[in-house]
């Protein structure tokens, strides 16, 4: 669960979030190329948590290990830069997705309470899509497929025989930033790590997601507990997510909503120069089959007769976090 305000661009800047328009002109970090600041004084500021990273990517950037830039050839992109930016606006595409995957994941291994008594990770594998598209005309959004994730213990071993070491100590000053943007919120529960990992392309990249503890005092999840098993909603949750990932529907929170309402299946569309999320409706009322055919084949295979909205009201419910699962 993430109490961040919903930005429906992709390209923003990376301390405040503000979209480029005709007022603003995004420039990228000469350092790294990898993020992009609207102001001198947005980028100064997030400099003590994006320097580690900055000079990893750029020295990544000017020396290639033998073999990178084949692997990234082979997956349609020109170089590391070209494939870094396209990743990193895929994960704001699906920001939402992913954390509600992260969510499901954490709900299954015994909810927040075992996730940080015994720190987790999460183990995303993607897929390339093929396109014949140019780069600068490809819907960020469809540039890869999720195929799975695997949650598992964070062990020091494993950091290590995997070549994480570098990467984790960098991202040091991302967890310690991340803790204390969220200190003051009651519900914090601390960051999970996120390791993403592309087919045919053997660098794998380091994000966390802040993580939140349900709010007891307003959502419930009642009904659903008191008519399904808790692991087919849980199932029903993890084909949404897919779907709205591989089927072209990103889900997200509407530009004016509460962290509580559920989010919405849109679509990216192309507007000022950037990628701009459009919803395919305002309320999921208001969704009749024909709209968009991805959605209608994503909801059909749901098997807990439990509206889209209904589900994700109960992934954020204390009643659903604590219930004791039924067989």
């Amino acid at each position: 669960m993430d109490y961040s305000p919903p930005i429906t661009a992709l390209r923003c800047c990376h301390t405040c979030g503000r979209t480029q328009d005709e007022e603003v002109r995004l420039q990228r970090c000469v350092g790294c190329f990898s993020v992009l600041y609207c102001s001198k004084s947005c980028q100064k500021s997030n400099w003590k948590t994006h320097k580690p990273i900055c000079r990893n990517n750029a020295s990544a950037v000017a020396n290639p290990q033998v073999g990178w830039n084949q692997q990234l050839q082979d997956l349609g992109f020109s170089d590391l830069t070209a494939f870094t930016e396209a990743l990193v606006q895929w994960l704001d595409a699906h920001k939402p997705a992913l954390q509600m995957c992260a969510d499901v994941a954490v709900n299954k291994d015994g909810g927040m309470g075992s996730s940080q008594s015994t720190l987790k990770m999460l183990l995303c594998f993607l897929v390339p899509r093929s396109s014949t598209d140019l780069p600068s005309t490809r819907n960020p959004s469809l540039t890869f497929q999720y195929k799975n994730s695997l949650l598992f213990n964070l062990r020091d071993d494993f950091i290590d025989t995997s070549g994480l070491r570098p990467d984790w100590e960098r991202g040091a000053a991302v967890r310690t930033a991340m803790n204390e943007r969220y200190a003051s919120h009651p519900l914090y529960a601390g960051v999970l790590p996120v390791i993403v990992n592309v087919e045919g392309f053997q660098l794998a990249q380091i994000l966390y997601f802040p993580h939140f503890h349900p709010d007891p005092t307003t959502l419930t999840a009642g009904p659903i507990l008191a008519a399904a098993r808790r692991h087919i909603v849980l199932q029903d949750i993890l084909s949404l997510i897919h779907g709205s990932i591989n089927e072209g529907f990103p889900l997200r929170p509407a530009a004016d909503s509460h962290f509580s309402t559920p989010a919405l299946p849109g679509r990216f569309v192309r507007s000022q120069g950037t990628w701009q999320w459009q919803q395919l409706f305002s309320d999921w009322s208001q969704y009749r089959r024909g709209q968009h055919r991805g959605l209608d084949k994503t909801l059909v295979g749901m098997k807990g007769g439990f509206s889209p909205p209904e589900i994700m009201v109960a992934l954020k419910s204390h009643a659903f976090w604590h219930a004791t699962p039924r067989s």
